[in-house]
């Protein structure tokens, strides 16, 4: 089955539980294809703020979110952009990029993959991201595709970038798990202490990467 860059994260609102069609949409993805999401259920809030915690953000920063999704990352992200930040999601999905449009106005969302990350950003005019938060499946990834994504994010970074992702408790010893953690830092000089969040289904736990390796 081929991969389509989607989202294993999901859609809640600040201070509102889970929307039902967003778990529907989930179970859906999941049981049709199974290649392009990495959980049954949308990611929880303490997860979505586990992502953001710490990420200072200043007016001019250009901020990038891959496979927002149905949205639990980019509602934080929305509370706590300050004014003048630059934000753009990239959802390979066309209905959760629909959806996405209509449910945040005012944010901007690009149909396309992650493994164009440095075009997207010049489509939109924008530079280099101070930040990159993903909720992409890197455990349901060939290494090919990961160090493919890897290398785009790196390049859209700016060389005091940070790079946020996260993998599930339960994945920590599947094979495409380790080897996105040995790729992930060929890529970036400085790897971060993991946070673990266990108010998630599955508990996930968030890696951090920062200074982004320059050159090929």
């Amino acid at each position: 089955m081929q991969y389509c860059p989607s989202v294993m994260s999901g859609s809640e609102l600040p201070h509102h539980p889970h929307r039902l069609s967003d778990a529907l949409h989930f179970l859906s993805r999941f049981i049709t294809r199974p290649g392009s999401i990495g959980s049954v259920w949308p990611s929880s809030r303490q997860l979505g703020e586990a992502m953001i915690d710490e990420i200072a953000m200043q007016p001019g920063d250009v901020v990038v979110e891959y496979g927002p999704g149905t949205g639990p990352f980019t509602s934080v992200l929305k509370e706590r952009m300050p004014k003048g930040v630059e934000y753009l999601g990239i959802e390979f999905d066309p209905e959760l990029h629909r959806n996405l449009v209509r449910r945040f106005p005012g944010m901007r969302f690009h149909h396309g993959s992650a493994e164009e990350t440095p075009e997207i950003l010049a489509h939109h005019k924008l530079g280099p991201a101070k930040f990159v938060v993903s909720g992409l499946p890197f455990a349901n990834m060939p290494p090919t595709l990961q160090r493919k994504i890897l290398k785009s994010t790196r390049d859209a970074l700016r060389y005091d970038g940070t790079f946020r992702t996260f993998t599930y408790l339960l994945s920590t010893l599947n094979p495409s798990t380790i080897s996105f953690r040995r790729l992930v830092r060929e890529h970036f000089h400085e790897h971060h202490t993991a946070k673990t969040v266990m108010i998630n289904f599955p508990p996930a736990r968030v890696l951090s990467y920062s200074r982004p390796v320059q050159g090929d």
